[in-house]
């Protein structure tokens, strides 16, 4: 069943050049009486015993949700599988992988309520899944860790003033679960058509994304996002077991 993880939606924005490597800040101008800042907080490292990441890069990235990103305001929109769910009872605590923050969102608009969140296995064409990198936060040397690999497409991003989408879990001063939400352990959220992803969209009209995921997550996953038995974590689906950053 869709809808577990907590005011799931896209947040369209122009980046704050000042913006750092794990924690992205811009001004959110929708009111147009007032401003403030807001941040992304993007997870570089998982609390579980294998710590790294999968990491996909998209350089020159093309799908259908693109063509419906662009009719949308800077803003912050809840997606259909969030603003069309009627029982979120559970939605005053927010969780994510690796952050706890507990604020209710109430700054929203709705005109994204249409468009599909989405799922790393169930959107076609979005992800595929045997081409990720499994990384650590950091490591000596150059182009093998994930702070390496995101350096140059945030740099990238933010002087060429590229327009960024950010799909996850706001917050209200924020928005975090900008990664994989389904495959987790039970402790933590868990649902589908709600994973999270950086998307830019440049002025020359092309576009780049990131999508991140834990390497313990596990996959597939049944309708509520829960692993099943059958499922394999992404670090041995990708042949990397053994973890070098614990």
């Amino acid at each position: 069943m869709p809808g577990s993880i907590p005011h799931y939606g896209v947040w369209t924005l122009k980046q704050d050049p000042k913006s750092p490597h794990i924690y992205l800040y811009f001004t959110d101008s929708s009111d147009s009486s007032s401003s403030k800042e807001i941040e992304a907080a993007i997870n570089v490292r998982s609390t579980d015993k294998d710590s790294r990441l999968v990491f996909w890069l998209t350089r020159n990235f093309s799908n259908d949700v693109t063509q419906q990103l662009d009719g949308l305001s800077q803003s912050f929109h809840l997606l259909s599988t969030y603003a069309h769910c009627s029982d979120r009872a559970h939605s005053e605590h927010i969780h994510s992988h690796n952050n706890s923050h507990h604020h209710e969102s109430r700054h929203y608009n709705d005109a994204g309520a249409k468009l599909q969140g989405l799922d790393y296995i169930r959107t076609q064409g979005l992800v595929n899944i045997k081409s990720g990198s499994v990384l650590p936060t950091e490591a000596s040397g150059p182009n093998n860790d994930i702070m390496d690999e995101l350096e140059p497409i945030l740099t990238d991003a933010i002087n060429q003033k590229a327009t960024v989408y950010i799909f996850g879990s706001s917050y209200g001063s924020g928005i975090h679960d900008i990664h994989m939400n389904q495959g987790s352990l039970p402790s933590f959220e868990n649902g589908i058509y709600e994973d999270g992803a950086l998307l830019f969209k440049f002025a020359d009209g092309h576009w780049e994304a990131v999508f991140l995921a834990f390497a313990s997550q596990r996959i597939p996953t049944n309708d509520k996002g829960e692993y099943e038995s059958n499922s394999q974590t992404l670090a041995s689906i990708l042949g990397q077991t053994d973890s070098k950053d614990q």
